[in-house]
């Protein structure tokens, strides 16, 4: 299967689910990122790994990890719509746009047709942003990730960087291609939008940014090849070193002290800049795979956390809390276990920054498990399909956290 056409589903399936669907059936958007999921794996693979910003190719085909990482986030993506409460149909739009976009920026070998793609999926959610929640937050939301894929686009004509290694040149590529990547990320100082968005929007509106495109945008990152940046590869690793640490910091802190109500959206945005910090700084295996395992955590427990707590799941959303606490054998524990050793090589002053982010991390879930959200009581099996799917998702959650490696591997290849 073509990766266009896998795009070109998402799109008309979105559209024509914003366009047909109504209140009644508002729950069929599901099957938008379920067909996506569908036909990404009977996509075809590439023979050889694809390197999306250090290429001169255009779409090459999926590789293993992005064909496990797209069918996991189209999966997610599914179960939250199919988990919220409510659901406005006008979003399906958005989820194709998105969905159709992270497909040809994770198929392409393009630097160009990556960053174009890339800027595609923010402008379909920065329109459907604004939209909603018109105001300084959604405007910042567009005007800052926007400006990071400007900047992406701005470093693609000169990758690779063949006969112009040193120099300038490379230094300002590098100094590009982080500010893209810290911008897509909401890493500090670029993140405070994200948190805007976080307390003004529903989080089925959040979710298509949380669950598709932040993964894609990490996994890009760390394919960004060294060799094409040249005198351009201490900017970047040390400077998504030190941010991803900082936001980290400051992620941690604010998922303790901030309102409940985003507290998930910042543990999760503390983990993404955790996982850049020791995957962009290191480039060491342990850091790909704690990435990857904590990416897989998320996508598991979102559908979960993502549902307002006073929609019910109570014991679902505790034990969901808890597998994101860090205590082994969660998931989470594995991940940011190989996070931490993966920066430990580095310098003592990481470790601690990133101990200090996981305690604040821990802090926080404990909060959330204790606290008491109004139950609703359910009556009829359709009120409670949501309760066995959430402890199915829960189940899938404890399984990945006793045999993370081997799940890794299942989804994302060896």
């Amino acid at each position: 299967m073509n990766p266009l056409v896998i795009a070109a589903v998402w799109v008309v399936l979105g559209v024509t689910a914003s366009a047909v669907l109504r209140r009644r059936t508002a729950r069929l958007v599901t099957f938008v990122p379920l067909a996506g999921a569908g036909l990404t794996l009977l996509a075809s693979r590439s023979l050889a790994p694809v390197e999306p910003l250090g290429g001169l190719g255009a779409i090459s085909g999926l590789d293993r990890a992005g064909q496990g990482l797209l069918v996991a986030a189209a999966i997610s993506m599914a179960l939250v719509i199919a988990l919220h409460p409510s659901i406005d149909v006008s979003a399906a739009r958005t989820i194709g746009v998105v969905g159709a976009s992270v497909t040809l920026a994770m198929a392409s070998g393009d630097p160009l047709l990556t960053a174009l793609a890339l800027t595609v999926a923010v402008g379909a959610l920065a329109l459907r942003w604004i939209g909603q929640a018109p105001g300084r937050a959604t405007l910042a939301a567009g005007r800052i990730a926007g400006s990071g894929t400007a900047a992406l686009i701005a470093a693609s004509p000169f990758l690779p960087l063949s006969g112009f290694t040193t120099g300038a040149r490379p230094v300002v590529v590098g100094g590009l291609l982080v500010a893209g990547v810290a911008a897509l990320l909401a890493v500090y100082p670029l993140g405070g939008w994200a948190a805007g968005v976080l307390s003004v929007l529903r989080p089925l509106d959040v979710a298509p940014w949380l669950v598709l495109l932040v993964p894609t945008v990490l996994l890009l990152a760390e394919r960004i090849p060294e060799g094409v940046l040249g005198d351009g590869v201490p900017v970047y690793e040390h400077i998504l070193l030190v941010v991803g640490l900082g936001s980290a910091v400051w992620g941690g802190f604010w998922a303790v002290r901030g309102p409940a109500r985003t507290r998930y959206g910042r543990i999760f945005m503390t983990d993404i800049a955790l996982s850049i910090a020791a995957v962009g700084g290191t480039r060491t295996s342990p850091a790909v795979t704690g990435a990857l395992i904590i990416v897989l955590c998320h996508l598991t427990l979102a559908p979960i956390l993502l549902r307002p707590a006073e929609a019910g799941l109570m014991w679902p959303r505790r034990v969901a809390w808890a597998l994101l606490s860090g205590v082994p054998p969660s998931p989470s524990f594995w991940g940011r276990f190989l996070l931490l050793e993966a920066l430990a090589a580095g310098n003592v002053d990481s470790t601690i920054a990133a101990v200090v982010a996981m305690t604040g991390i821990f802090i926080a879930t404990v909060m959330a498990c204790s606290t008491r959200p109004a139950r609703v009581p359910p009556a009829g099996w359709r009120a409670r399909a949501p309760e066995a799917g959430a402890w199915l998702l829960v189940a899938a959650g404890i399984a990945i956290g006793l045999a993370p490696l081997s799940v890794s591997r299942f989804v994302f290849g060896s």
